[in-house]
């Protein structure tokens, strides 16, 4: 009974929500359920639906992947709070891990309503010969 869209900017992410789906509230910057900043910026957001339960996944710095690349690993999924419109903190769990690189842009596809897989292959910036540029799916269903 409500639309949610998230935003990326070079600063911050933002959430905004609609009744309608054309006609949105002022942007909400994202936070955690406890009122802490999400963090999230300069990359992408997306949203999985999995048992009726919302869910989101992005990056954000987390104080040990200052090596990577806007913080672009690992990617993290966490449930919303659609009442409150924030993330569950105490519900956050890495989805893809960090390996050393940034993982490239990714995507949610839907499964069933059931299950949901999250797509995304390693982003190298340079040609060492070790790089392993693998591709990764994450599935996330109703008993995870």
């Amino acid at each position: 009974d409500k639309w949610f869209l998230t935003i990326r900017s070079d600063k911050t992410a933002y959430v905004a929500t609609s009744e309608d789906g054309l006609h949105y509230d002022g942007l909400k910057q994202w936070t955690f359920d406890d009122g802490s900043k999400l963090g999230s910026y300069n990359t992408q957001q997306h949203w999985a639906v999995v048992k009726e339960n919302l869910y989101l996944i992005y990056t954000r710095p987390d104080g040990k992947n200052d090596h990577v690349f806007r913080h672009r690993a690992p990617l993290y999924i966490a449930r919303v709070d659609p009442d409150i419109v924030a993330v569950q903190k105490a519900s956050e769990r890495i989805c893809i891990p960090e390996d050393g690189v940034a993982l490239g842009n990714f995507g949610v596809t839907l499964v069933d309503q059931d299950e949901v897989w999250v797509v995304s292959s390693e982003y190298h910036r340079d040609d060492k010969p070790d790089n392993k540029n693998r591709v990764w799916v994450a599935k996330v269903s109703k008993h995870e």
